[in-house]
């Protein structure tokens, strides 16, 4: 499949489920409030504007290059390493403790060794269930 069509699937997903917000909000875990893997506005995981996890372009969480919440490498969202969004240790997306992107609780209020993101959509749900399953850990 080219990179364009990729691309194409992904913002029609995007466009979906930014105007179904309750189908990815029933599939997000984590917190909901500011900046979290579960919040619509500005710099969250449900947020289809630049730098949110359902943005497709540069920094957003259906991004696949660097940076992006699609992205294997260190920094991206389906990292696996230390501070990548698949990381389940201490500051990493899969984390639930504080500072991690699957924590319900407030984030850090230092902002200290807390996710930012890319949100993968590992996290916010956002490419569906069926994707997830097949893609992130269990």
């Amino acid at each position: 499949m080219s990179r364009s069509c990729l691309l194409a699937i992904e913002i029609a997903i995007g466009a979906i489920l930014a105007f179904s917000p309750n189908i990815a909000a029933a599939q997000c875990k984590g917190y909901s409030g500011p900046g979290g893997p579960c919040y619509s506005g500005p710099g969250g995981g449900l947020y289809s504007g630049p730098g949110g996890g359902l943005y497709s372009g540069p920094g957003g969480g259906l991004y696949s290059g660097p940076g992006g919440g699609l992205y294997t490498g260190p920094g991206g969202g389906m990292y696996s390493g230390p501070g990548g969004g698949l990381y389940t240790g201490p500051g990493g997306g899969l984390y639930s403790g504080p500072g991690g992107g699957i924590y319900t609780g407030p984030p850090d209020p230092n902002g200290e060794g807390s996710y930012k993101g890319p949100w993968s959509p590992c996290i916010t749900g956002a490419k569906g269930p069926e994707w997830t399953e097949q893609n992130c850990p269990q």
